[in-house]
């Protein structure tokens, strides 16, 4: 794949006995302009908001809205049962990132058994983490999460499993209904309200 290069996998043996690992994969090229950097927040608020999904097409349309408003420092949570489909917005999500920034867009598979998958853009990163097999919390500071929240992008999936949940983050809780999908989006911070009501936009 042309512009992309993968990186060693590394990590260390956890307290459940299972590999901790990570996957790198680099995006090469120019830089592009650094986004602002998250502002602290000033009061603590609900900001909510509901779209549904009826196929493939509005989950990829969802993705690349989510990911026109991903800031350094932002984290978003990713809860659903198993089939949800936490991975395919996930994977969305990152795709777009790249073409955002000018850079081809990767295989962005399920970080199911590497645990973590980071992806290198000129100045930043975005981890994907699936913590799914996680049989303690205390294994995400093996995993580095905790020193990339709030510094890169973190798209978390199965953040049940975290000891507590990161300042300021943005969960999407999604749900399977008949047919499609319906993600609740949620957040503590005021710095979501804006995005919230932009990405519902789709929803038209």
């Amino acid at each position: 794949m042309q512009g992309v290069r993968k990186g060693p996998r590394w990590g260390k043996t956890g307290r459940s006995g299972h590999k901790v690992a990570l996957s790198r994969v680099r995006s090469f090229g120019r830089a592009a302009s650094s986004p602002a950097s998250v502002g602290g927040i000033d009061s603590v608020v609900d900001c909510q908001g509901s779209v549904f999904l009826p196929d493939a097409a509005a989950t990829e349309r969802f993705g690349k809205a989510l990911a026109h408003s991903l800031e350094r420092g932002d984290t978003v949570l990713l809860a659903g049962q198993i089939g949800a489909g936490k991975t395919c917005l996930a994977r969305a999500a990152i795709s777009a990132l790249h073409d955002r920034m000018g850079r081809p867009a990767p295989e962005v598979p399920s970080p199911t058994f590497t645990l973590v998958q980071v992806y290198e853009l000129p100045g930043i990163q975005v981890w994907h983490a699936d913590l799914y097999r996680l049989a303690d919390a205390s294994e995400v500071t093996e995993l580095g999460l905790e020193e990339a929240f709030g510094t890169e992008i973190v798209l978390v999936e199965w953040p049940d499993r975290l000891e507590a949940m990161p300042d300021g983050a943005l969960t999407l809780d999604i749900e399977v209904p008949d047919s499609g999908r319906r993600v609740t989006l949620r957040s503590a911070s005021e710095r979501w309200r804006n995005c919230i009501s932009m990405i519902g936009d789709i929803d038209a």
